[in-house]
């Protein structure tokens, strides 16, 4: 009943008159995104090959300071929920920025092998407890049947984080003495303190004067929040085949993401410039993505948009690993780059259709921990099989197939989760 009532209630948690308010607020979760992923997690594929030689890694110890950064970001996962839920997103938001860039800082500072994976996964906790509240907080500000578009154009902050991370990032890498990857960590950490600044002043928790949704957050949960998340997955099944389904992206896309520096300059031959420059386009091609899937998944339905942008995915890897052409290369990473952010999108929207606006930040953050457990596991792997011989290509074959799984396990989302529009239409 406590669910159904989130979810009747999320239907009036926007009130007409507020879009100066709603403005402010997408414009401030996109500096959030870009603060949390696009400087602290789309860095890595430019930075980590530099500091790789500059602390002499391999592949190996490489892998596992990566996936020390995605296991900070697992083991906040549902924890940033469940803060978000108790103390208020705008909070945990900005304390998370500030640990983020602190972090990223420290991390340029560092030396050896045991810093720089302590700092990388304090990091990657502040990346979670900033991006996942965030996200799910258009389920308070944005009227469901926009809810896609919204989380797109929110996504498109990490695309942002690309664009300017593939201009700037090469040239401060290859500043003279081999240690630029240091003021690259510390420029871009300084850059996300200054957007949690903005956010501690900027960010509210909901719209003002919004009385069905002041209702919903001081209403206090008479369950314990772990029940509640045991209840939703019980009454919800289609959440936890989202899970496995984010499990998926998340694995295939951090392969890309992670390695797509070293693949271009030690598989292909490519220049640090030219790769960056192919970093920076496929940033501007992702600054679309999401809201045009999530515009697109609003019109037919999170299961037709996520088997599309699934296909997409596999293929455009595939060609991307395999193509002899560096035009054809590069075709297939900006295709790849027109879809990269889709599936936040679609996974955001479709938790808040499911579960309202009080429990969507827990929603989310739980089938966010199956992404996280993805894209910590992948770079592990990834490393292993270079240190043992494998290639970069083979590591791309990967990715490309737990693509098409990720397509595979969407098929049978046989409920639809979108919400439909042909009420809106007899209406009209």
């Amino acid at each position: 009943m406590e669910l159904q009532k989130s979810i009747k209630e999320d239907k009036i948690v926007n009130p007409k008159g507020k879009d100066a308010a709603v403005i402010l607020f997408i414009f401030t979760g996109i500096l959030v995104v870009l603060g949390s992923l696009g400087f602290g997690r789309f860095s890595m594929a430019l930075i980590l090959p530099s500091m790789q030689k500059g602390l002499g890694f391999n592949y190996s110890q490489m892998g596992i300071i990566v996936t020390a950064a995605f296991l900070g970001y697992l083991s906040f996962s549902l924890g940033s929920g469940i803060a978000a839920a108790r103390w208020g997103s705008s909070k945990i938001i900005t304390f998370s920025l500030y640990l983020t860039g602190f972090s990223m800082v420290l991390t340029g500072l560092g030396s050896g092998f045991f810093w720089p994976l302590i700092w990388l996964a304090l990091a990657g906790v502040g990346m979670a407890g900033a991006n996942i509240p965030v996200m799910a907080m258009t389920v308070a500000w944005v009227p469901a049947e926009r809810r896609g578009f919204a989380s797109g154009l929110l996504v498109s902050g990490s695309g942002l984080g690309l664009l300017i991370n593939g201009f700037l990032l090469p040239r401060l890498i290859s500043a003279p003495g081999g240690q630029g990857w240091r003021t690259a960590w510390i420029c871009l950490g300084i850059a996300v303190i200054i957007i949690g600044i903005w956010t501690n002043f900027k960010l509210k928790d909901q719209p003002a004067n919004s009385s069905g949704f002041t209702q919903v957050a001081n209403n206090p949960m008479k369950e314990s929040i772990w029940k509640k998340i045991i209840k939703i997955f019980r009454e919800k099944p289609v959440l936890r085949r989202l899970a496995l389904i984010y499990f998926a992206f998340g694995f295939s896309y951090v392969i890309f993401t992670t390695f797509f520096g070293a693949y271009l300059t030690e598989t292909r031959g490519w220049s640090t410039v030219n790769a960056g420059r192919l970093w920076s386009w496929i940033g501007v091609f992702s600054l679309p993505s999401g809201f045009i899937w999530g515009w697109v998944s609003d019109r037919i339905g999170r299961r037709w948009g996520l088997i599309t942008v699934y296909l997409i995915h596999g293929s455009c890897l595939i060609a991307f690993a395999t193509l002899p052409w560096e035009g054809a290369i590069a075709t297939a990473a900006l295709i790849y780059g027109l879809s990269i952010f889709s599936v936040p999108a679609i996974m955001n929207a479709a938790c808040g259709d499911e579960v309202g606006a009080q429990l969507a930040p827990t929603a989310f953050g739980a089938v966010t921990v199956a992404f996280g457990l993805g894209q910590m596991a992948a770079p592990a792997v990834a490393g292993a099989m270079l240190d043992m011989g494998w290639g970069m290509v083979q590591n791309l074959w990967l990715s490309a197939l737990i693509a098409f799984l990720g397509a595979l396990v969407a098929v049978f989302l046989h409920q639809p989760i979108s919400i439909p529009l042909k009420m809106d239409k007899s209406k009209t």
